[in-house]
C-alpha cells in the first residue's frame, strides 16, 4: 500500500473515532444537564444513531453538494473529476432530506416512523455491506482494504440492527407518546 494513502487512512480513522467520542460525550452531558425531559427518555444509542444518520450524514451530503455545484460553476458543468456527477446530486440530496426528516426529526422525538426508518436504514446497510463483503472476498484480485472496510461496515450496521430490534429499544417506541418539541 502506498505510504501516503496509509497516512491519510490512518488519520481519517483517528479523526473519526475522536469525533464519535466527542459526540458521545456531548450526548451524555446533555442527558445529564438539559432541562428537556426527552434527553433523559431517549437512550444514548438512539440519540447517537439519530445524530449520526439524521443530522451529520445529511449535513455532509449537503456540504458535498454545495462544493460540487461550486466547482461545476467555476470549471464548467461538464467537469466531473473528483466530485459528484449530475446524477449523484439528483439522488443524494433527496435522500439526505429524507434522512433528516425521518431519522433526524422523527427518531429524535421518539416517534414510530423515525424508529421504522432507522430500522430500515440499519437493515439495508447490513444487507448492502454483506453483499460488498461477499463480492470483495470472492473478487479475482483481492484488496484487503476493501474487504476490511466492507466487513467493518457490516459489523457496524448489523450491531445497529440488533440494537434497534432489542426489546427495550423497540418497546420505547411502541409505548412512547409523541413528544412536542
Amino acid at each position: 500500500m502506498n505510504k501516503g494513502f496509509s497516512v491519510v487512512l490512518g488519520m481519517s480513522l483517528a479523526y473519526g473515532v475522536s469525533f464519535f467520542g466527542l459526540l458521545l460525550a456531548y450526548i451524555v452531558y446533555q442527558r445529564n444537564h438539559h432541562k428537556d425531559e426527552l434527553w433523559r427518555l431517549r437512550p444514548i444509542g438512539v440519540s447517537f444513531f439519530g445524530v449520526v444518520y439524521g443530522y451529520v450524514l445529511p449535513l455532509i451530503a449537503v456540504l458535498n453538494a454545495l462544493i460540487t455545484v461550486g466547482v461545476k460553476v467555476a470549471r464548467g458543468w461538464d467537469y466531473n473529476l473528483l466530485i459528484w456527477n449530475d446524477a449523484s446530486l439528483l439522488y443524494v440530496l433527496p435522500a439526505a432530506v429524507l434522512l433528516f426528516l425521518l431519522i433526524g426529526r422523527q427518531l429524535w422525538r421518539l416517534r414510530l416512523p423515525g424508529y421504522l426508518a432507522a430500522l430500515v436504514v440499519a437493515a439495508a446497510g447490513t444487507v448492502w455491506t454483506a453483499q460488498l463483503s461477499f463480492e470483495a472476498w470472492f473478487a479475482d484480485a483481492r484488496n484487503l482494504h476493501v474487504i476490511g472496510a466492507a466487513v467493518t461496515g457490516l459489523i457496524w450496521h448489523a450491531l445497529w440492527t440488533v440494537y434497534l430490534l432489542k426489546g427495550r429499544t423497540r418497546q420505547l417506541f411502541s409505548t412512547a407518546k409523541p413528544v412536542q418539541a
